[in-house]
């Protein structure tokens, strides 16, 4: 299954401990290295915007039990974005998915994610 284009496992298990939760933290640097805003930030996830007048998602870690119980990220707890050792990966698809969603209605559009 290609990472934007299937739900996840009904019974794919939260993030609860230090390894996923790091995965989380480091996405979550990569992302504000990019001039992106992260807020909610926990150890399950964040929440990831364009800015203040652009619409935002939830970007999750989860381990996936149809590849073994690697940890992938995922947004919206729906949507499988790619194994979380690699961030670099999920943050191209992030800052695509909020160049698609644009601005939050009325406000500014963005360019240049």
């Amino acid at each position: 299954m290609g990472a934007l284009d299937g739900p996840r496992e009904a019974g794919a298990e939260r993030v609860g401990d230090p390894r996923g939760a790091a995965f989380v933290a480091g996405l979550a640097g990569l992302a504000r290295g990019q001039r992106l805003t992260v807020t909610e930030l926990s150890e399950t996830g964040f929440r990831v915007s364009a800015g203040p007048e652009s619409r935002s998602f939830v970007v999750e870690a989860r381990r996936r039990d149809d590849d073994g119980g690697r940890w992938w990220f995922c947004w919206g707890g729906t949507v499988w974005l790619c194994e979380a050792d690699n961030p670099a990966d999920a943050l191209v698809q992030i800052k695509g998915a909020l160049r698609r969603i644009g601005p939050a209605q009325g406000g500014p559009s963005r360019e240049t994610l």
